[in-house]
């Protein structure tokens, strides 16, 4: 346990986040932002923390995320999807079957309560296959620790991906919302700020109520995207703002991780882990598929195939020289892809 008051918790988890982004960024990984404050709240999260950050802080944050992603979205998502429908089919197929053979592998092995071992292996929306396992009669816990504990090794997967393909091509590597192709601009104007954190709130809020699936990074990404694609608004937002979005997603992901929940799993993590290669060994393959039928560069199918969470995939993806929109296309078709493939196995499994 750490016998530490909540203020002193939260200067250490400040302090170490400042010190983990600030290696990350020396050593030129994208996603440092986000890398950073997970690292530090993992930390402080095995060795007992109590702090938590309310709900309302993840949402907004999620919610802002959205909104960035949003003013890198043009009509050329249009055209990628027109242009590259079949070969999007064939990795998404390709990824949400890799998940579901890993997961049935899992329950062969009898280390996992029923149906558990499925909604730990599919890939997004980790809240409802937590909830959905929770429901059909699997264990929560190992599905919420299979969700993240992937999460976070896709996330450091993906930026030592970046850091390796990137080389010394000049990106703005550290630099939170930096988006490529374009020559970023000395600082937000308040209005692109302002429409940015409308449309991030207004967005997140319509995701909500719609019960769309991840609902407030999808809702202003759609709303967003909608606006920018058509010329209606300029998006943008100072560099600290997204960062504060991306240290918000890190601290949540990262103090879930608390001792006792790891300890009583800690007999299931080598098997996990080795799910997790699996999904990524297999994300490599769908990953080809992109390269050879599209003519993207492997960044960004590495990126667009890559087993983690939306936001967090996002993120790293934001910091790198790879081709957002098309990564944000695929990884929004895999969710909403994991969100039905999820369903009908929950039918499948009752009829069972």
């Amino acid at each position: 346990m750490m016998p530490l008051s909540n203020p002193l918790q939260w200067c250490l988890l400040v302090g170490a986040t400042l010190l983990f982004t600030a290696l990350f960024m020396v050593a030129g990984l994208p996603g440092a932002t986000l890398l950073g404050p997970m690292a530090a709240a993992i930390l402080l999260g095995v060795r007992g923390a109590s702090i938590e950050l309310p709900k309302r802080f993840s949402w907004l944050a999620q919610a802002l995320t959205g909104g960035v992603v949003a003013r890198s979205m043009d009509v050329t998502i249009l055209h990628d999807v027109a242009l590259h429908w079949f070969p999007m089919l064939m990795a998404l197929s390709t990824m949400l079957a890799g998940a579901v053979l890993v997961g049935w592998l899992l329950e062969r092995s009898g280390r996992f309560p029923g149906g558990t071992a499925l909604w730990g292996t599919m890939p997004g929306a980790a809240p409802a296959m937590i909830a959905m396992a929770g429901d059909f009669g699997g264990d929560p816990r190992f599905v919420a620790v299979m969700q993240y504990l992937r999460v976070i090794v896709v996330v450091v997967l993906a930026s030592l991906v970046c850091h390796f393909l990137l080389g010394s091509v000049p990106t703005p590597i550290g630099i939170p919302g930096a988006v490529p192709g374009a020559v970023p601009a000395p600082s937000a104007s308040v209005a692109s700020t302002l429409a940015l954190v409308a449309v991030a709130l207004a967005g997140g809020w319509a995701g909500t109520v719609t019960r769309l699936p991840a609902g407030p990074l999808l809702g202003p990404i759609l709303l967003g995207g909608t606006l920018n694609m058509t010329g209606l608004v300029v998006l943008d937002s100072p560099s600290w703002l997204i960062a504060v979005a991306f240290t918000i997603i890190g601290w949540t992901t990262g103090l879930r991780f608390r001792r006792e929940l790891l300890r009583d799993l800690v007999a299931s993590v080598p098997l996990m882990l080795l799910s997790t290669f699996g999904l990524v060994a297999m994300s490599l393959g769908s990953a080809w598929l992109l390269v050879t039928l599209t003519g993207k560069d492997p960044l960004t199918a590495y990126l667009a195939t890559s087993p983690g969470g939306l936001d967090s995939v996002t993120v790293v993806a934001l910091g790198s020289a790879a081709d957002v929109p098309f990564i944000l296309t695929l990884q929004t078709l895999r969710l909403f892809g994991t969100i039905l493939m999820s369903v009908l196995l929950v039918r499948f499994l009752r009829r069972r």
